[in-house]
């Protein structure tokens, strides 16, 4: 019979315990992979590339089409380093090769534009020109000022 005045132990002490007969070899983090993928690979492969799977030590990451596949073939040692980097783990590396495979990748909500003006007005026949939302990307709003400020000078000529 147990005796009563014993305490039962703590669920802090028993986690490492029970964590290391389920996974000896620490692989379960490699499962933050999908929470900091798009800070290491940047937004532009972020939009077309995303982890599927993690099996064994090989990262499978889903790639929209072929040309994308072939563009991070080139740079799959790059992103190991840095996601194995990033997970804390490089001796022995937790991700230990990557795998393409082509699918469809879940398209990322865009931001919504705001209504700030692409650029203050400095004449009156500027300020005639209408405001826009900007795009995000400061070369096409530079872009799209430029062609509203031109329209506005031969709209002023006739």
């Amino acid at each position: 019979m147990r005796d009563r005045n014993l305490r039962p132990d703590l669920l802090a002490g028993l986690l490492p315990t029970v964590l290391q007969r389920v996974d000896p070899e620490r692989q379960l983090r490699a499962y933050a992979v999908w929470q900091c993928w798009d800070d290491e690979v940047g937004e532009a492969i972020a939009r077309r590339a995303q982890p599927a799977r993690f099996r064994n030590g090989i990262l499978f990451v889903t790639v929209e089409n072929h040309s994308w596949m072939q563009e991070l073939q080139f740079l799959k040692e790059d992103l190991r380093a840095k996601l194995n980097a990033r997970l804390g783990e490089t001796d022995p590396p937790l991700i230990r090769d990557i795998y393409f495979v082509s699918g469809s990748v879940a398209k990322k909500r865009a931001t919504p534009p705001t209504t700030a003006p692409l650029h203050q007005p400095t004449t009156e026949q500027e300020s005639r020109v209408p405001l826009l939302p900007t795009s995000g990307d400061a070369d096409i709003d530079a872009a799209l000022a430029r062609i509203l400020r031109a329209r506005a000078r031969r709209r002023a000529r006739t």
